[in-house]
């Protein structure tokens, strides 16, 4: 079945600097009649989605969001669908952004997949930040320090993505795999986020090697699969993530 990127080149903008990384890929269109109003406004309030129009963030966060949910629909003819998101993140709020998360695309993508009918998903959420985004969505999650919820953070950042060295990071990421397949789940999201990276600017402590081992682990569990590959703003970063997921090892 092959895996499939999903973007948009509208997604780009001089603002947001992980939007420059689709730059250079090629193109194919697709077509949806989803309204992304419709499942903005089940997470995000319409004051709050009116705030977001008003700033010069809103066209690359809402043509990820179509990106978000047509993911849900490419998911059916492809083993793993990869979406690189620009101005949407684990990290928004109902009312409130947080870095540069305008809109929830983890949460909306919940939302989209329950409507068409899964009742099993699965979310492991990897990313140099914390998120509250399971108290938007219902789904299972699995954080790097815990389920359901980072357990250690300091002022909004995970900060076992920031100490761990790389055996006990891919160590952790392991035992989430196993538990992801206890699940059993029908369709497994990853939240990756790029910025985990050690050339990315939260200085991380993963290389090239520790994103491949990761992927191959998560590549074996047998469910449907999404990745939000998140954050992150070298293109050299961002391709090796998608050779590895391709096996161009």
């Amino acid at each position: 079945m092959g895996f499939a990127i999903i973007y948009n080149k509208e997604m780009q903008s001089e603002w947001i600097c992980s939007s420059k990384r689709v730059g250079s890929l090629e193109s194919r269109e697709i077509h949806s009649k989803i309204n992304p109003d419709d499942y903005i406004l089940r997470i995000h309030s319409q004051e709050y989605y009116q705030k977001v129009r008003s700033t010069p963030f809103f066209k690359p966060a809402y043509e990820s969001v179509k990106c978000i949910l047509a993911s849900a629909d490419e998911v059916e003819r492809y083993e793993t669908v990869i979406v690189p998101t620009s101005g949407t993140g684990h990290q928004a709020e109902k009312d409130r952004w947080r870095g540069y998360s305008f809109f929830n695309d983890l949460a909306i993508l919940v939302e989209r997949l329950k409507d068409k009918g899964y009742r099993s998903i699965s979310i492991i959420e990897t990313d140099a930040h914390h998120s509250d985004t399971y108290k938007l969505c219902k789904a299972k999650l699995f954080c790097i320090s815990g389920t359901e919820k980072c357990r250690i953070i300091e002022e909004m950042r995970c900060r076992v993505s920031r100490e761990a060295d790389k055996d006990e990071y891919l160590g952790r990421f392991s035992e989430i795999v196993k538990a992801v397949k206890a699940e059993n789940p029908e369709i497994v999201i990853w939240y990756l986020g790029q910025d985990l990276h050690e050339r990315e600017y939260s200085e991380g402590h993963l290389d090239g090697e520790s994103f491949r081992k990761m992927i191959e682990q998560f590549m074996s569990i047998p469910a449907r699969k999404i990745v939000i590959l998140a954050s992150g703003s070298r293109d050299d970063v961002f391709r090796g993530i998608i050779s590895a997921f391709r096996g161009d090892f």
